[in-house]
């Protein structure tokens, strides 16, 4: 199954935008912003299909068009969405054990697409271990 989360919008970058305070780190109003708009879409999907917070491993595939040159790096854009999608999608974002990522430009446009699986085999390999893998290759 896989579960679809889609909007429009730039995404902040929660590395460049985080703010000491004291001895504290704080998020930037607009990250913030952006995950609580995005936590209230992903209810909004998990809802709709009656599912609650995924408990198995799981992949975390986004897409993300950029509607001008500006350098943005890609990674950056994970966090916020990791983080805001937490006790929601999945339990916690250590389950995520595969992310891949997509970055175009379409002039003017500004959106991202996630999309979440979960990942049904939880052995790595088919079963085989690093050993057998080795075995395999003579």
């Amino acid at each position: 199954m896989k579960i679809y989360i889609s909007g429009e919008g730039k995404i902040p970058s929660k590395k460049n935008r985080m703010k000491v305070y004291g001895n504290r780190l704080v998020k930037d109003k607009g990250v913030k912003d952006f995950e609580k708009e995005l936590r209230l879409k992903a209810l909004t999907v998990m809802s709709t299909l009656g599912l609650s917070a995924i408990k198995d491993p799981v992949s975390l595939s986004l897409k993300v068009v950029q509607g001008d040159k500006r350098r943005r790096d890609l990674q950056n854009y994970f966090g916020s969405i990791c983080d805001a999608l937490n006790e929601i999608v999945y339990e916690d974002d250590s389950q995520i054990t595969k992310i891949t990522g997509e970055k175009v430009f379409e002039k003017g446009l500004f959106c991202y697409t996630i999309i979440i699986e979960i990942i049904k085999d939880k052995g790595s390999h088919n079963g085989q271990t690093r050993k057998e893998e080795g075995d395999n290759l003579s």
